[in-house]
């Protein structure tokens, strides 16, 4: 059931994942790289700039750029989210590391209520709200399996704009942002952003063309892919590469 709500309506998003191809370029490694104060006496992790794509926090010109393409729906992805939040947020207080999260639609629109949200009050609020959406994934992400005959008739005669905004409220991710400091007018808003919509279904077809991004989640380093995507295999990429 999951499966055909996110899916429904967004036939403009032809991943076609399966064509797609992988990054060859090895991973940096070298001698430890010297640190960098962020200026005015600020911390690199409350850096944040939008990106064409995503959001990135750090260094804009940390040498080590860590790059991960992921859905606010993805196990995988919370996991990763989770594990890292700790040690990640002090390479980049460094200013060797570079963090980018590029949202990618792996599942249509179940990712994009918890997208359209997380970017509701700008670049500086987007790691804080996407951290706390990924901790609390099975709660609101599991929502969608009490939904009635009802309510998935109803959804399948929404336009997609309307879907986002339907799931928005069925997952209870307006009240879970309105409780993080997003009003209630500014999520209904954020959800109903058509322009908004189509950038981030843009963006995704872009990364899975252009960037051969097949699956989430896709970490990498200075244009190389880390595999395997769990915290500890790339955490040792990182200090290989220098951030230690």
């Amino acid at each position: 059931m999951i499966r055909k709500l996110a899916l429904t309506g967004l036939t403009a998003l032809a991943l076609s994942l399966s064509a797609c191809g992988s990054e060859t370029a090895e991973p940096p490694k070298g001698d430890a790289l010297e640190k960098i104060a962020a200026p005015d006496g600020k911390s690199w992790t409350d850096i944040v700039v939008k990106t064409d794509g995503g959001f990135k926090m750090g260094n804009p010109e940390a040498q080590l750029q860590l790059v991960e393409y992921g859905a606010i729906t993805c196990p995988g992805c919370a996991k990763f989210a989770t594990d890292s939040s700790k040690d990640l947020h002090e390479m980049v207080k460094t200013g060797v590391v570079a963090f980018e999260f590029k949202p990618f639609l792996v599942h249509g629109i179940q990712d994009l209520p918890g997208f359209m949200l997380a970017q509701c009050n700008g670049a500086d609020a987007f790691f804080g709200l996407t951290d706390q959406l990924f901790a609390s994934q099975s709660e609101w992400l599991g929502r969608l399996g009490s939904l009635t005959e009802a309510d998935q008739q109803k959804y399948t005669t929404l336009k997609p704009i309307e879907q986002i905004g339907f799931l928005g409220e069925k997952m209870g991710l307006i009240e879970f942002v309105k409780a993080r400091g997003v009003s209630e007018d500014a999520a209904k808003a954020c959800l109903s952003d058509q322009k908004a919509f189509e950038a981030m279904v843009k963006d995704t077809e872009t990364a899975s063309k252009d960037d051969k991004v097949s699956g989430t989640p896709t970490i990498r380093l200075n244009g190389a892919n880390l595999n395997p995507t769990d915290w500890n295999s790339v955490k040792i990429a990182l200090k290989n590469a220098g951030a230690r």
